[in-house]
């Protein structure tokens, strides 16, 4: 049955030769006296024949015809055989583009801060971007559906430093464009790239997860961290820490300061006295010099409350070098506090209980 269909093919092949042909063809046959057959043999390859002109012969038989075709068949198999398989290669593969950084804006859940871009890491990136003549690793955007002419026209999905390396530069970033990309994933893959380079401040971490809950991308803190394969305690501290009114932030000098274990001596200082807190939060603000972090932070949940409404001084213990270990306050009722900044260790903590047995007269 398939012999029959090349057969029938071939011969339209032949019913779409030049008429010319077919008539020299017709005429041929017709001039020709009907002979008996010869006893069918084994045909031997014949080289092509090729007309004076250097052209190969056009058939003008059905079995010629048939022939060509099928050659011709292998030939377009072959070739498409071939393009599929350099198609293959290419599996997977995302193309690049070079855009114009002005056309491409921050994510709306962007979690670098104004000060992340004036620190000596990116300037170290810029400089290498320069020499490079661009970023040489990708940044991944999305289209901004309905964008009006002349706005931004995509949104970083990640790369927000590159970008604004680029920008500052005055030369195309390299890009990745992903389509189609939905909210969540883009959400995913920024906080993941993000882990993966250069780790983002508690603070920083903080104000991403709180838009990401707050603009409902995620029902729950506990299913933000499932997503994003993140510690709920360490998301709950993050957070923490972007809660903190400005004038705190303020105080640290940047909020890269802020660190994940000061979250939440922070948040019950502000939660014991936010008038108190507030109030020695723009004094360290002013302070010349400036305070360090870690000075900042043991104002704020000890020793700099005291004095103010009523507080008595208090007493600090520090080491050799100066630092904190522990400090005492007594605020306007009496009531004393010991506060320790270092972890204690068990032997440590029977210590001070014996201590305060005999400094109470009774045992804990």
């Amino acid at each position: 049955m398939a012999n029959k269909d090349l057969v029938k093919r071939a011969f339209s092949v032949t019913a779409n030769l030049p008429s010319a042909q077919r008539n020299d063809a017709a005429n041929s046959q017709e001039a020709s006296p009907i002979t008996p057959k010869p006893a069918v043999s084994t045909p031997v390859a014949q080289p092509e024949p090729v007309e004076p002109g250097g052209s190969p012969v056009t058939p003008k038989t059905g079995p010629g015809s048939m022939l060509a075709f099928m050659t011709e068949q292998s030939e377009v198999h072959r070739e498409v055989v071939h393009l599929r398989e350099r198609l293959a290669q290419f599996d997977g593969a995302q193309a690049m583009r070079k855009l114009d950084p002005k056309l491409i804006t921050a994510s709306r859940w962007a979690n670098r801060d104004a000060s992340h871009f004036q620190t000596e890491a990116f300037t170290r990136l810029k400089e290498d971007i320069a020499g490079a003549g661009g970023n040489v690793q990708p940044i991944k955007v999305r289209p901004i559906a309905g964008a009006p002419s002349g706005a931004p026209q995509f949104e970083v999905v990640f790369g927000h430093r590159r970008h604004q390396a680029c920008l500052e530069l005055g030369i195309p970033v390299q890009a990745v464009v992903e389509p189609d990309m939905k909210d969540v994933d883009l959400f995913v893959e920024m906080e993941r790239e993000n882990r993966e380079r250069e780790d983002l401040s508690a603070w920083e971490q903080g104000v991403m997860y709180m838009r990401a809950l707050e603009q409902g991308l995620f029902p729950s803190a506990k299913q933000l961290a499932a997503a994003i394969d993140r510690d709920l305690g360490n998301i709950g501290k993050a957070m923490a820490l972007a809660k903190l009114p400005s004038e705190v932030v303020h105080a640290f000098g940047s909020p890269l300061n802020l660190q994940f274990r000061w979250a939440t001596a922070l948040k019950d200082a502000h939660q014991r006295d936010p008038e108190g807190l507030l109030a020695a939060a723009r004094e360290m603000a002013t302070k010349v010099p400036a305070a360090t972090p870690a000075e900042v932070f043991a104002t704020l949940t000890g020793a700099g409350r005291a004095g103010r409404q009523g507080e008595t001084p208090s007493t600090e213990w520090t080491d050799d070098d100066g630092r904190r270990i522990a400090v005492l306050t007594i605020d306007r009722k009496g009531r004393a506090t010991l506060s320790f900044d270092r972890p204690l260790d068990e032997s440590q903590r029977r210590r001070l209980a014996k201590a305060v047995d005999a400094f109470v007269g009774r045992k804990a």
